[in-house]
């Protein structure tokens, strides 16, 4: 009787390459950054995308980042990130952190300077580059990327080839796939 190994999938088995992507400029306003996030996600709701990520590109044409309405949001308040890096706020009291960070003055009322950042701004000025523990190598293990989904709270992982941006690894796309292996597993008996 031959035993069944188990799978060990990679993440390159998974990953959305970046030309599945919409993109834009890290030169783009503000503005235009809202604008484009609308059509993406206008764009994916009506089915001609299956994706609502928006990938930010250098003057090159290479990725250089991604932009979600809360990088958007967080623009608002550029004095925010001088302070506290987000990618390693771990704090249990937050609600402590956001008071103390309003009696400092970082936040400046930032819906009254609305039309002013969107004119000025550009997503450059406010984009969270990727750091490392938000990559992970495309011949890497799922479980890898499983630690880093649990443990940092990411909707979804940058993949690398070498040095090279190669795709997302959405954490939908790993929650499908865990999805189905329950189902088997629980139906195999």
């Amino acid at each position: 009787m031959v035993e069944k190994k188990p799978e060990h999938p990679r993440i390159g088995d998974l990953m959305v390459g970046l030309k599945e992507f919409p993109t834009i400029s890290r030169e783009a306003f503000f503005h235009e950054a809202h604008t484009a996030l609308e059509k993406a996600q206008e764009n994916f709701l009506a089915g001609r995308s299956r994706y609502r990520t928006l990938l930010v590109e250098d003057d090159k044409g290479q990725v250089v980042g991604k932009l979600s309405p809360m990088d958007l949001i967080q623009g608002l308040e550029p004095k925010y990130t001088n302070v506290i890096d987000p990618n390693r706020l771990k704090f249990k009291d937050t609600m402590y952190v956001i008071k103390s960070m309003k009696q400092k003055v970082l936040w400046d009322k930032p819906l009254d300077n609305l039309c002013q950042v969107a004119q000025h701004s550009k997503i450059k000025d406010f984009l969270k580059l990727p750091t490392e523990g938000h990559m992970v190598g495309k011949d890497d293990f799922l479980d890898d990327a499983l630690h880093r989904f649990v443990v940092e709270r990411h909707d979804s992982l940058f993949v690398v080839d070498g040095t090279k941006l190669v795709g997302l690894l959405l954490f939908a796309d790993v929650y499908s796939y865990i999805s189905n292996k329950i189902k088997e597993s629980c139906t195999a008996g």
